[in-house]
């Protein structure tokens, strides 16, 4: 099963996801809440699920734009859009692989793009490829925000399907197919290119009961 239909069917079962994390209320208020006009300010979102981070951005009067592969998870954010009247800070909603839909937008169109636990669903080399065409779709000085799992995350051990990739057992992505884990070395190749420049790498660790830890990377760059 593939990936796309494997999380087409985790939406339809799940009911989750419906607020924000705090590294991505933090990265929308250090970039853009001191703007006046914050309707000109465009956010795409990569794997925007059901619209948790879209919502909370359209709530604050930004432009808001969600890619996904889940139709599902795309018909419950626009769905929310509609119920809280927030339908006129959505400038596009579409169906599909970001790695082909982003070809599909304008370039140097967008004031900031998050990615929130999404692009480690591709390989690396693939990955490499969706931020370089993420990069052409920013403006100059556009912001990126990428939160994506570190190596010691419990589950991303084992067997190697592919370079730093695996298909968990247990951990937060049990049985939710490939998963890509992120290495400290790692981020200086897949997020730098000719137009970016990383400006800060965070690490956020949850500690577990069972002495297990979820490791999350904090990566905003932005465009030169």
């Amino acid at each position: 099963m593939d990936n796309i239909k494997l999380w087409d069917e985790i939406y339809q079962s799940n009911e989750w996801g419906k607020y924000p994390p705090v590294p991505v209320i933090r990265f929308i208020a250090k970039n853009f809440y001191k703007d006046k006009n914050r309707k000109e300010i465009k956010i795409l979102e990569l794997g925007s699920g059901t619209g948790a981070n879209l919502w909370f951005c359209a709530r604050e009067g930004f432009s808001v734009y969600g890619i996904d592969g889940s139709s599902t998870a795309v018909s419950r954010m626009l769905e929310r859009f509609k119920d809280e009247n927030l339908t006129d800070m959505l400038i596009g909603s579409s169906v599909g692989d970001y790695y082909d839909q982003l070809h599909k937008l304008q370039d140097n169109y967008f004031d900031a793009i998050i990615d929130v636990e999404s692009l480690y669903c591709n390989s690396f080399e693939r990955s490499k490829e969706i931020v370089k065409s993420a990069f052409d779709k920013l403006k100059t000085g556009g912001v990126f925000l990428s939160m994506t799992f570190a190596n010691g995350t419990i589950g991303v051990s084992g067997k190697e399907i592919d370079y730093h990739a695996v298909m968990p057992i247990d951990g937060p992505m049990a049985h939710k197919g490939f998963t890509r884990y992120t290495t400290r070395e790692d981020i200086g190749i897949l997020y730098k290119n000719s137009q970016s420049l990383i400006e800060s790498i965070e690490r956020q660790d949850l500690i577990l009961d069972s002495g297990d830890s979820i490791k999350e990377w904090i990566i905003e760059c932005r465009k030169i």
